[in-house]
């Protein structure tokens, strides 16, 4: 899975949320935010919000907005994030969070097709090296959603390529941000899986700065399996 899904499920989000407007009327705190600032933000078509603009209205919790125009904006901020345009704004969980105050009273097709995003970006990261954002965001995006993590930690045995395991280094050490989440991480640590991918990458690495690497984050996986 690459950028075209990726792609093609961001043009599906765009699709689901389509029918909530941008608010007529965005409040925010004049002491926080330029009234100018939130006026443009307004009219600006969805597609041109630039990365300052989603960034600055991201950082302004409870004091831009009232909430009403989150689903609006849903779209766009989650492809400009995959995108790599957020990389000096806030982290994808903090926008996750935003949505998980909103996601039971969303529709089953809006939340799939948010959680089919998230999977598609979360694969094509694997896919990539180095990426847009580590793994590791992602899967705290998906973990404040309380999103099943169980096939996100899957795909590290499903998706062929060296990419997989220089993630997978990261991953190993991954601090889950709840409890359901490092059960899930848990459970995945104390199968084979993630020692055996490491062990085999290690050994056709050997020698070379990125085998050592891969061979510490190995023994780490056979130390957390013991211990899970």
């Amino acid at each position: 899975m690459g950028a075209g899904e990726v792609e093609r499920a961001g043009e599906r989000l765009y699709a689901v949320f389509a029918r909530h407007p941008m608010p007529d009327d965005m409040a925010a705190c004049e002491h926080c935010v330029d009234p100018a600032d939130v006026d443009r933000f307004r009219r600006t078509p969805l597609r041109a919000l630039t990365p300052d603009q989603l960034g600055s209205y991201l950082s302004n919790p409870g004091t831009w907005g009232d909430g009403s125009e989150l689903p609006h904006l849903v779209p766009r901020l989650l492809t400009a994030y995959a995108a790599g345009e957020m990389v000096d704004q806030s982290w994808p969980d903090t926008l996750a969070r935003r949505i998980a105050g909103q996601w039971a009273d969303w529709t089953p097709v809006e939340r799939s097709a948010v959680a089919d995003f998230l999977r598609a970006w979360w694969r094509s990261t694997l896919a990539s090296w180095p990426s847009e954002h580590p793994a590791e965001d992602i899967l705290d995006a998906a973990a404040a959603l309380e999103l099943d993590l169980g096939p996100y930690l899957a795909a590290f045995a499903e998706l062929p390529g060296g990419t997989v395991t220089r993630h997978l280094t990261e991953i190993v050490g991954w601090s889950a941000p709840d409890d359901r989440a490092r059960r899930a991480l848990d459970r995945w640590l104390a199968s084979d899986t993630p020692a055996e991918l490491l062990w085999a990458a290690a050994v056709a690495d050997a020698g070379t700065p990125l085998g050592d690497e891969l061979a510490e984050a190995a023994d780490l996986a056979d130390l957390l399996r013991k211990t899970r």
